[in-house]
């Protein structure tokens, strides 16, 4: 998603009107140095600067010893000059108000049409690890966050972003909360994290909620407002170096899956109705992607079935949680869609 929302060719003229503006004042500028060095003898050019800046402000200090000439000078520099810096100022103003209303008016009709998202609540350093993940499995995200900074940071990253109070509710529908897959309260205040998971699950009550907490009590709470899912980024952290000190060799294939490039990776594949891998088996599979191996299938109303038999049958609605190369994985996940009926007896006879 890019990061620029301007329309064509809006801020190419907004611009040009700005340095238009601003090249005007300077030419103003230059004028009345130049000419006040010329009409007054003795006048160094930081004098000139300095008197030219007060005339066409009217700040006026005071004549500067000013000969007759001079003064009249002064004059038509104060009628053109003070114009002249009113438009400037006047210019810049108004483009910088109108340029941030229309970043929020465009941002809000391009998450309008965005659907199945993952919302963020916060782009501190949790949240900008859990976009730069979710980009790079090509899943859409809406960071919400009240620092100017961080909201730019965010459009620069190539994010969708509202800025505002992440416990608003208004702000909260205005991120398409309704027509989202999940939200993430990763704000670094656990009573913030709580109120969002009110919120949230007010607003949608199918919506996934994953929240950060920094205490039991506070994960407890979560737990009750309504959260699918409470992390303790310290406990989480406290464990990995716990495992890393007692069984290195697991630490290292499990942060191995972990990363992008490896040979190696954990995943989940959900199988949609009416997909290739509907009605198959793990043995039949297998044959086919033979790097991947299957650990467990989470299944609607029968629980989690672990190390699943060759012949069991991939239903609709299964979970899969697979191990194997990335791109066999991925391959997985692509056959777990759904396709035309047509194209599917296609590619099982081909």
């Amino acid at each position: 998603m890019s990061a620029s929302l301007s329309l064509p060719g809006t801020e190419h003229h907004e611009s040009r009107i700005v340095m238009r503006s601003i090249a005007m004042l300077c030419g103003v500028m230059l004028a009345g140095t130049v000419g006040f060095l010329l009409i007054e003898p003795g006048w160094t050019l930081w004098r000139a600067i300095y008197f030219t800046l007060i005339t066409i402000t009217t700040v006026g200090f005071g004549d500067e010893g000013i000969s007759e000439t001079g003064q009249k000078f002064a004059s038509i520099l104060l009628v053109s000059g003070i114009g002249t810096a009113t438009w400037t100022l006047s210019t810049v103003v108004q483009t910088a108000v109108s340029y941030q209303f229309d970043w929020q008016r465009r941002m809000k009709k391009m998450i309008k049409t965005t659907s199945d998202h993952i919302i963020i609540c916060g782009f501190g350093r949790i949240g900008q690890t859990i976009c730069k993940e979710l980009a790079a499995s090509d899943i859409p995200c809406v960071v919400i966050d009240r620092a100017e900074d961080r909201i730019a940071e965010a459009l620069a990253c190539g994010y969708m972003a509202v800025i505002g109070d992440t416990t608003d509710e208004e702000i909260l529908r205005d991120a398409g909360l309704e027509r989202a897959r999940g939200i993430v309260c990763a704000t670094s205040s656990d009573a913030e994290n709580v109120f969002i998971t009110l919120t949230a699950r007010e607003i949608n009550p199918s919506v996934m909620i994953a929240s950060r907490a920094n205490a039991d009590t506070s994960a407890r709470r979560m737990e009750h407002a309504g959260a699918s899912l409470v992390v303790s980024p310290f406990l989480t952290a406290g464990i990995d170096l716990a495992r890393a000190i007692i069984k290195p060799h697991l630490a290292e294939l499990l942060r191995s899956s972990q990363r992008s490039d490896g040979d190696f990776a954990l995943s989940e594949v959900l199988v949609e109705p009416c997909s290739i891998l509907e009605g198959q088996t793990p043995r039949t599979y297998g044959q086919e992607e033979g790097s991947i191996s299957f650990i467990a299938i989470k299944r609607e109303g029968e629980g989690t079935i672990y190390r699943p038999g060759g012949q069991e049958t991939f239903r609709p609605h299964d979970i899969i949680i697979a191990a194997g190369a990335p791109d066999a994985l991925a391959r997985m996940s692509k056959t777990a869609r759904p396709m035309q009926s047509q194209s599917k007896r296609q590619l099982v006879h081909a």
